[in-house]
């Protein structure tokens, strides 16, 4: 049956009308971002704000968690969730999340919130990021840890550094800032950092000097940290070398305590030799390597052996690392025990070039061949604390 042009035009008004009461009704409901400082107190209460863009006629709930993101739960913020519930004519409502304060130098965090199963309404924005920034100067560290006696039979004490501050000693140490380029970019290891002598990069603390990796843009490089020797000003041939330092943690993360040779008696690296007192990378923070590189070239050769803490890690608290270093032998400890020893004849055929010369360098790299790059779980900053060097001869 043909349908009449007054009918059609009522039915049409009708389902028109139908609709756009219904899309009217329904409100929308967003959570929005919230940034705030950490504070000094025991907890910071963020406040996330819940909107709905149009009072409800009805009740509006609303499902809520927190989500860990560089910060977490229970370390960082307290886990939280639960129902929002808006009554009838409420547009807006708080959720708190206490945040953990305190006055330690840490980066910028951040945690979210998320929406769920909303009833009587639909999720607008249903994610809100929580950055929790930093607000404070002190390294979190204790001196706990192993500490190495002041003498030693046989031994005298022919240098030291304890790092009391307030700055680096001009007399002992020098910066190498850069990233290397253009003769050696990446410092030959595809190394992420520019090392900087900023005081963001070095400082001290407590009487000690404390290295920080950062993560943030600078002439080009996406981290900065500092690297510091002594070439030119202390170089040393044979005796024991203690340096107590706790070190640095998460995935790329590579600090180093070693020794290049003064006068490349042998020639360019490796052949006249490198001397890798502590080594760790940051996925393994339980474990340091000691290591001879010599050789040929244009790759080295080399003696790598690692030593491995029975429980915890090397963030955890100060450890002593030394060297044993006489004619024609090396030796490595960790806390006066040896885990390596290489002798002359354990280099085979290859010049061995340990008998000569060698300066400091402390140095906290990001990135890199060996550790691999930094990712998601990586948290920054991360800090290399050097309480002391003694050299006794």
């Amino acid at each position: 049956m043909k349908m009449s042009p007054f009918l059609g035009l009522l039915l049409l008004s009708l389902g028109c009308k139908k609709g756009g009461t219904s899309s009217a009704a329904t409100p929308k409901i967003s959570v929005e971002d919230i940034t705030l400082s950490e504070g000094n107190g025991s907890t910071t209460n963020f406040e996330f704000t819940l909107k709905l863009d149009k009072a409800a006629s009805s009740t509006v709930t609303v499902n809520y968690t927190t989500i860990d993101g560089t910060a977490r739960a229970g370390e960082d913020y307290t886990a939280s969730a639960g129902t929002v519930t808006f009554s009838a004519n409420e547009s807006e409502k708080k959720v708190v999340v206490p945040v953990t304060a305190d006055d330690g130098r840490e980066g910028d965090e951040t945690f979210s919130l998320v929406l769920s199963n909303a009833g009587g309404a639909s999720i607008a924005r249903g994610t809100a990021l929580a950055t929790i920034v930093n607000d404070d100067t002190r390294v979190p560290f204790t001196n706990a840890g192993y500490d190495a006696p002041t003498s030693y039979a046989g031994y005298t004490l022919a240098w030291s550094d304890e790092f009391n501050g307030p700055s680096l000693n001009g007399s002992f140490w020098s910066n190498q800032n850069g990233d290397g380029c253009p003769n050696l970019c990446g410092w030959g290891n595809n190394e992420l950092e520019y090392y900087t002598d900023r005081p963001e990069n070095l400082f001290f603390q407590d009487g000690k000097l404390v290295i920080e990796a950062r993560k943030e843009a600078f002439n080009g490089r996406q981290y900065t940290s500092s690297k510091i020797l002594t070439a030119g000003k202390k170089a040393f041939k044979f005796g024991r070398i203690d340096i107590r330092a706790k070190l640095p943690k998460g995935k790329g993360i590579w600090p180093a305590l070693w020794l290049l040779p003064q006068d490349n008696v042998f020639g360019g690296w490796p052949r006249s030799g490198e001397i890798d007192l502590m080594e760790l990378v940051g996925h393994e923070p339980n474990k340091v390597y000691g290591t001879l590189h010599f050789g040929p070239g244009p790759g080295s050769t080399q003696i790598s052996r690692g030593y491995t803490l029975a429980n915890g890690t090397f963030n955890d608290e100060f450890h002593v690392f030394s060297l044993e270093w006489k004619q024609d032998q090396v030796k490595w400890l960790v806390d006066g025990v040896v885990y390596s020893t290489v002798n002359k004849a354990d280099l085979g055929a290859n010049n061995y070039p340990f008998n000569e010369q060698f300066y400091l360098i402390f140095n906290l790299a990001v990135g890199g061949n060996w550790p691999g790059n930094p990712d998601g779980t990586t948290a920054f900053p991360q800090w290399m604390v050097v309480d002391y060097i003694r050299v006794y001869q």
